[in-house]
């Protein structure tokens, strides 16, 4: 049974025009832009394969990286208006690679996973920015990075140019590179608190007033919210569907959620819904496998007994037989009872079926199994009488 695919933004976020806000970048140096062959620059391994042989220090892998997305990947000004509302990553970082265009999304996509592939610890980072002079929320994308146990920001989108009268205009550079958090909170914020990579994250409201100019409480804040190295371990460590739920719950507590962070934990949530079917799927099609196992061994047992146990093979082969049969199906009960397709009538229906086979098929081993003690119960030279006919599958 066929598993379904994750939803995913496709943020449409607007480069901000000359002029706008700039972070520092700790370090950062001239844009370094290295020239990777055609060949290479064609797929995030490739990538990764250069720039691992060409650069020593994670630093330096990375900022070659971010130098190579800002100078050869332009800004997608025409899919601005007819970008579809979801994609699937691979399909994106193929799609940025082989038209050297993207929104920010397609950006991002591509550091994160050259930057795993060079065995630097990375994430993709979604939330969204102000743009200089405007109110607008907009939902944007950009990455993170540890470099010598510190994490830092980079956002290649916005390092590769700005926007001019609705046309892109290159201009790569070093702004957002190796940001700090407490630099780039400024101007960017992450759906999850947990990319803020801060023992006080922002709420949204204070970031929004920020941007408003609308002074910030003086009031001391509490002490940390919680611990983000700590929960940024347990992330680390946890599954997929957990994840989804840390996520959904560090946003919930927000009083105030603006609509494009509304909008996130909604997909958050229906990827969480998806993440459940998915599990349950994976269930029954390992109870599937199981099944079949056991049907491959009962069957090839029943041939082996039309042909009247030869070749000749031990007594305790034969109860190895009958007993694999039975473990392949009890197997198959065990992870049918945990299937449960609450909202999938189709998978319901097809878990009952294979419930009733199940049974079947473990009152045919236990015929062959009474068979078989009586064949045992019987002196070697008057077992050949016993069978007397063929035994099938029912």
């Amino acid at each position: 049974m066929p598993r379904l695919l994750s939803l995913f933004f496709l943020f449409c976020v607007c480069l901000q025009a000359v002029g706008q806000e700039s972070a520092a970048a700790p370090g950062a140096g001239t844009l370094l832009s290295p020239a990777i062959p055609a060949a290479q620059a064609k797929t995030t391994a490739g990538i990764a394969a250069y720039l691992n042989s060409h650069f020593q220090t994670p630093q330096q892998k990375i900022q070659a990286l971010y130098g190579w997305l800002a100078a050869n990947i332009t800004y997608d000004v025409q899919a601005l208006a007819s970008m579809p509302r979801y994609y699937e990553k691979q399909a994106l970082i193929t799609q940025t690679l082989a038209t050297r265009k993207a929104l920010c999304q397609g950006y991002a996509e591509v550091f994160q996973e050259v930057c795993a592939r060079m065995g630097i610890p990375a994430y993709l980072v979604t939330g969204f920015v102000v743009p200089k002079g405007t109110s607008t929320q907009v939902g944007h994308a950009w990455g993170a990075a540890q470099i010598e146990g510190q994490w830092y920001l980079f956002d290649p989108t916005w390092g590769a140019g700005y926007m001019e009268e609705g046309a892109f205009v290159s201009r790569p550079n070093t702004r957002y590179f190796m940001v700090a958090p407490a630099t780039m909170i400024q101007t960017h914020i992450p759906f999850d608190p947990l990319w803020q990579f801060s023992q006080r994250p922002l709420s949204y409201q204070e970031f929004l007033s920020a941007k408003a100019g609308v002074a910030r409480p003086t009031a001391v804040r509490p002490s940390p919210v919680f611990s983000f190295r700590d929960s940024l371990a347990a992330y680390e460590a946890s599954s997929h569907r957990k994840r989804l739920e840390g996520t959904i719950r560090r946003i919930s507590a927000h009083k105030v959620i603006p609509p494009v962070v509304l909008d996130h934990l909604n997909l958050t949530r229906k990827n969480l819904a998806i993440n459940k079917q998915n599990e349950t799927v994976d269930l029954y099609n390992e109870a599937a496998r199981a099944f079949n196992t056991g049907m491959d061994q009962l069957n090839e047992f029943i041939r082996y007994r039309n042909n009247r146990f030869l070749p000749v093979t031990s007594d305790q082969e034969l109860k190895q037989m009958t007993r694999q049969c039975a473990s392949s199906f009890l197997q198959t009960k065990r992870l049918l009872q945990q299937v449960k397709p609450t909202d999938n009538t189709d998978l319901f229906l097809t878990t009952q079926h294979m419930k009733a086979q199940v049974e079947k098929a473990l009152l045919l081993v236990e015929k062959q199994e009474v068979f078989l003690a009586r064949y045992f119960k019987t002196p070697p030279k008057e077992r050949p009488a016993l069978f007397f006919r063929p035994s099938r599958p029912e």
